[in-house]
């Protein structure tokens, strides 16, 4: 891992679908931007954030989410995911979330990542599948 990571900041703007409301096994729960859509942006930016400060052969896991959703987001409204590394411990990244309109905070939390060399990785992928006697997709 190269050590400008420490350094990095993301942020990614999306638009809020319809697709991406409050919903639970296909119905609709709120016309409103939903906490497992937010998470899965927070996701997307604090990868992006790490991705450009790997070395050659390594790669990283999601070892933890932990977000606040604060304030309800429309349908249509435009929201900006930042992801601001603010701690590295060896192999661990730890990214603050922040989510926001024009208008408003709707959410803050963080976002951890484990840095390892992509063939350990691998290998744990491969014990995964057998542990559950499951073929390894390919």
């Amino acid at each position: 891992m190269k050590p400008e990571v420490r350094f990095s900041r993301v942020t990614i703007t999306i638009a809020v679908t319809p697709d991406m409301a409050a919903s639970l096994d296909g119905r609709l729960i709120h016309p409103l931007y939903s906490t497992f859509w937010l998470a899965y942006h927070a996701e997307v930016a604090a990868r992006k954030a790490i991705e450009p400060y790997f070395d050659d052969g390594e790669n990283a896991v999601g070892a933890g989410i932990s977000l606040e959703h604060r304030a309800m987001c429309p349908l249509g409204a435009r929201v900006s995911i930042t992801a601001t590394v603010v701690n590295v411990e060896a192999n661990r990244i730890i990214c603050e979330i922040v989510a926001q309109t024009t208008h408003v905070e709707i959410a803050r939390g963080t976002q951890t990542q484990i840095v390892l060399p992509a063939h350990r990785i691998e290998e744990k992928i491969c014990h995964s599948y057998s542990q559950h006697a499951l073929p390894l997709p390919r």
